[in-house]
Order: structure tokens, then sequence, then C-alpha cells
């Protein structure tokens, strides 16, 4: 129900977390991250709330929870609702209890790269009946399902799963713990064996969190050499991502919005020098040592000057 409005999310994540404010009629306004953990800074959020603020969306990044006793407490502070965007963390949990539970909505991905897939898709949580019924009417081109009259009452989409989907994602959903443990396993292994390496921030998790290690991000501590690292476990087989660049940095961005005003000097660190590597199930020890032994090689031959 929100239109020009303003929508604090972070700096930092993949296109569709801000192509939903923009497709819905309102303003991203991105603030920074922490060079910690890649998720909104909640020290930060403050500064960019208005009297037009709509909403603040907060993004689990690379399956570890964002600080949501932080952002709620802003939220309610300011009369202003909380959306999670838990995309790449299905599973996780702050304070022992799971993400996308402690807000409005909470926002899921089924793509093939996620926790859990269906193939593509997703769906949302939520504990308010009323969000929950308009939901369902706008998946199914603006008419509630218990009408069978073809009336439409609302503007919708058809965003319905198919009955191959739904089955696909009820036997998933039976396996998912044993997913997170194995991709926990992987992560604590590649961690085990990069502990002493030099120039590199491996990821890690406070005592309040459970990440699920969608990817296992590391942040480079020497500036320009992440693209050669990059470029050297590719060609020995090893697939790779960058971390996310600044949304504000994307061209449609910066086409509608322009330059972003305010300074998110980590965001744009994050984006020069991040990178991962997969910690998905079904990875085995021997590439994994593969894995950290090119990287240790990597950052011998570029990070030693």
């Amino acid at each position: 129900g929100l239109r020009n409005k303003e929508v604090i999310t972070t700096a930092t994540s993949c296109s569709p977390t801000a192509i939903g404010i923009v497709g819905s009629g309102n303003t991203p306004v991105m603030v920074d991250v922490s060079k910690e953990d890649y998720n909104i800074d909640p020290g930060k959020i403050e500064k960019s709330i208005t009297k037009n603020t709509g909403a603040i969306l907060p993004v689990h990044l690379y399956g570890r929870p964002a600080e949501m006793d932080k952002i709620l407490e802003i939220g309610k502070k300011h009369n202003i609702p909380v959306i999670e965007d838990c995309a790449q963390a299905t599973g996780a949990k702050y304070k022992d209890k799971k993400v996308g539970s402690f807000s409005d909505i909470g926002c899921f991905s089924l793509n093939v790269s996620k926790i859990l897939t269906t193939g593509e898709g997703g769906f949302i949580t939520t504990d308010n009946e009323e969000i929950a019924k308009m939901a369902k009417i706008i998946r199914n081109y603006g008419r509630d399902p218990k009408n069978t009259d073809f009336l439409y009452e609302y503007y919708g989409y058809n965003f319905k799963y198919t009955n191959l989907q739904e089955a696909l994602g009820v036997s998933q959903v039976k396996k998912i713990d044993a997913y997170i443990q194995s991709r926990r396993k992987n992560a604590a292994y590649l961690k085990k064996q990069l502990e002493d390496a030099k120039n590199i921030q491996l990821p890690t998790e406070k005592p309040h969190e459970f990440s699920v290690y969608f990817c296992f991000p590391m942040l480079l501590t020497k500036t320009g050499i992440r693209d050669k690292l990059k470029q050297l476990l590719e060609e020995r087989g090893i697939e790779t991502r960058t971390l996310f660049r600044p949304m504000f940095k994307q061209p449609y961005y910066l086409k509608i919005f322009g330059e972003n005003n305010k300074p998110c000097p980590n965001a744009e660190y994050v984006g020069n020098n991040g990178f991962y590597v997969g910690s998905c199930p079904g990875l085995t020890n021997g590439q994994l040592d593969y894995t950290a032994n090119t990287i240790r090689e990597g950052l011998k031959l570029y990070a030693s000057g």
C-alpha cells in the first residue's frame, strides 16, 4: 500500500531488493553497510529517516542475519514498519529466532542457487491476516481466490506456483536442516584452512547469530588485487563471484536517481574488494582444500608486494 514514499534499505544487495521498492512506486534510500558482515549498518539508518520514510528494508545478506534488535528499535521509535529480505538466508537465526519472523513481512527466494529451491520463485511470511489476504489476491491477478465469480478488485499479477513447483518445494523443506548443516560444515572447514592467511577477512558469526552460509564471502584487506585473485581461481576451475557492488552504482539506478548523495564508503570498498566461493552441499574436503590452497597461492602472488 505504500506509494511515493522513501524506503530505507542497504546499499549492498542484489538488484531485486531495490526493484521491489521502485516497482511499487517508491524510492530506495540506500544506507551504508558494516564491513564486518556486509549488512546494513543500524547506526546509520536514523540519519536517512525523513517525514516521507515509509518502511525499512534490511537484507540478511549472504546467509548472515542483520542486527534485527537495533533495526526494530529504530522502526518502533519512528513508527516505521520493517520488511525483511531473507532471499539468501532461509533458516538463518538471530538470537534463536528465524529471520523472516521479526517483522511484518519476510521475503524469501527459491531460486536455483538458494538454500531451498523450486527452480525459481519465492514466498513471503507474515503473521498479519490482512497482509496475507492481500498477498493471495495480488498473486492471483487481483482476484480473491475465494471468489469464484471472477471479480477483479485490485491490480494483480500471475504469481501462482505450479503444482510441480509446490511438490518440489515441500520435498526440499524436509531436507533443509541437512542442507544448512552441510553448508555450515563446509564453511567451517574453509575457515580452518584459511585462518592464518594474511590480507583477507573471513566470514564470522557473533554468539547470537546463526548463519546458513549461502556462500563463503571474503574481503581483501589489500586493495587492487581482487580481480587478479578471482581470475586465478576461475582459471583453476573454481567458480567465484564478486560481492555486490553498491546498488546506487548500477546503471539503471544511476539513470533514474542520479548519483547517491549519501556517502557509503564501506559499500564501495566491499564492492571493489570482496568476492565469494561456494559452500553448497556436495562439496568434498578435497575440493575445499583445492579452493583454499588456490586462494593462498593467489594471496602470495598478488598481496605480498
